[in-house]
């Protein structure tokens, strides 16, 4: 007997991944589901829900059951690591046609347990690497139901283009803009590879990305109030498109090679 339970009468778990796993099973999920984004009301597979949409990406930000939960959990009590990580991709199969990226593209960020509820977050990675401010995540509460969950999702990235900028010319980069900024020397702490979706007015640009973590010679300390910049160079041409500030050195602002199975993850921010 499944250990999860779907609201929807009559669909079965191993009916999802079975038309998921045949040729075309994605993209038919998510064509065949007559349902347009954008839609505050929908029912899908028997299920009524209530959805927020992005308005550029077109997948869904917020998914709630109404009058029921979107995915039950049996026996919460005894439930493992591997198993929280398995709930994820339960869900994207269950409402692909709402949030419009594959199961695979999860990775487990976070696994929280406080009285007898679980806090889970994801992000998405694709082709292995981790997307920039992606994520998927949701609450089981004591009973074992999810009610709702909320994702930053982007279907559709195209493949990450070519490297023609290296390492160390990136790096180069970014340790100069900030030597020019804020006038002062800067020592890496950590560093690692993604696809950064640079939102524009009505469109997006994906950018493959070196990360860069600096942070001040001497302000190395884990309780040091001194803030560094985390600095993205696109690998393509070597521009810089974006920093952000980090509030203290303690690691880098994605995971470098995210465990699927692991149930404490590096916070994506």
């Amino acid at each position: 007997m499944s250990r999860y339970r779907f609201h929807a009468a009559g669909t079965s778990l191993f009916a999802i991944l079975l038309c998921l796993l045949l040729p075309g099973g994605f993209e038919a999920a998510r064509a065949g589901s007559g349902i347009a984004a954008g839609e505050r009301r929908v029912t899908l597979n028997g299920q009524a829900l209530e959805v927020t949409w992005d308005a550029v990406t077109h997948a869904a930000r917020t998914i709630a059951g109404v009058g029921g939960d979107l995915l039950e959990v049996k026996n919460i009590a005894a439930l493992s690591g591997r198993e929280v990580n398995d709930i994820g991709a339960l869900l994207v199969g269950k409402y692909v046609p709402l949030l419009r990226i594959p199961p695979d593209q999860l990775v487990l960020r976070k696994a929280e347990k406080t009285d007898g509820s679980w806090y889970v977050s994801y992000q998405q990675t694709v082709r292995g690497m981790p997307v920039v401010d992606s994520s998927l995540g949701f609450s089981i509460d004591p009973d074992g139901r999810i009610k709702s969950l909320g994702a930053l999702l982007y279907p559709d990235i195209p493949p990450p283009a070519a490297v023609k900028v290296c390492r160390a010319d990136a790096l180069k980069a970014a340790r100069g803009l900030l030597r020019e900024k804020e006038k002062g020397e800067y020592r890496l702490l950590a560093e690692s590879v993604a696809i950064y979706p640079e939102r524009k007015s009505g469109s997006i640009d994906y950018h493959r990305v070196y990360i860069f973590n600096l942070f001040p010679k001497g302000a190395t300390h884990p309780a040091s109030a001194v803030s560094g910049h985390a600095v993205f160079v696109d690998a393509r041409n070597g521009k810089i498109v974006r920093t952000q500030p980090l509030l203290k050195p303690l690691g880098c602002c994605l995971p470098k090679e995210p465990e699927k199975h692991s149930m404490e993850g590096v916070p994506a921010k």
